[in-house]
């Protein structure tokens, strides 16, 4: 066991290392894929092969994140001439990056446990250079850099699902938010806040048409989409609600399903 004290929480904390059985990390249950939408509003919008989304909702995760920070703004502009910095200032710098960090490992796991149990081998991520180059944005780039931390998430995504002998593979999402799964229009789509239209009639939630657009790309085997299944955080786990399934809300079928 390794202690140390953390001088901004004022507290010590214990790693204990354990050693994980190899009976889960053989190989995956399947050849199934995945396809991952990763934005900020939603965390993830996910699409399989077998014919199941999952969206996991970020909206009040980074309220969260812009709240702290325009706390530490505030207290900045506090600071005597000459002063950068505080011990509260970095407390809530560090409160700030463990409550997302833990966010994202929690994501990560309960993502990969799921696509596991579909029979998932190899998950594919949007990379999302072409799409901050043509849809920068000063909040874009706030979410996506410093509150999502996309490589970091990338990297426990794949840390991850390697331990379930499943790959990850980053590759190009350029124009998946935009097209239309029904005539492929991509000037004529319009999107406003999750809701994805086209004037061929079309209407559907817009990160799980982009995460279902993207695996098409990658693979010609789809199944008819079931019941998309959408996640909140609790600040605990990505499960736990008084629902009578634990804090999986089903989205609107009508706005939610792709191209049907």
């Amino acid at each position: 066991m390794e202690l140390f004290y953390d001088e901004q929480a004022q507290s010590f904390r214990a790693f204990q290392p354990v050693t994980v059985g190899d009976s889960r990390l053989a190989q995956p249950l399947a050849s199934e894929e995945a396809a991952l939408d990763i934005g900020a509003n939603n965390l993830v919008a996910c699409t399989t092969t077998t014919g199941q989304q999952y969206l996991y909702e970020g909206r009040d995760l980074f309220d969260r994140f812009r709240e702290t920070t325009r706390e530490i703004a505030r207290l900045q502009s506090l600071l005597e001439d000459g002063r950068y910095s505080s011990h509260r200032i970095r407390r809530l710098y560090d409160r700030r990056t463990k409550r997302r960090d833990h966010a994202q490992d929690a994501l990560a796991r309960n993502l990969i446990e799921r696509l596991y149990d579909e029979g998932v081998s190899t998950v594919y991520a949007g990379a999302l250079t072409d799409v901050l180059d043509t849809h920068w944005s000063v909040e874009t780039n706030a979410k996506t850099h410093n509150f999502w931390a996309f490589r970091a998430f990338v990297n426990r995504l794949a840390c991850t699902a390697e331990e379930y002998g499943m790959s990850v593979e980053v590759r190009s999402e350029a124009w998946t938010s935009q097209e239309c799964p029904n005539c492929g229009s991509t000037a004529e789509t319009t999107r406003h806040r999750d809701t994805l239209t086209c004037p061929c009639g079309f209407e559907g939630h817009a990160d799980l048409v982009a995460s279902e657009t993207f695996l098409r790309r990658q693979t010609t085997v789809t199944r008819p989409m079931a019941r998309p299944v959408c996640l909140k955080w609790d600040d605990h786990n990505w499960s736990g609600s008084p629902r009578s399934v634990p804090n999986e809300e089903h989205t609107n079928p009508q706005v939610a399903s792709v191209g049907r």
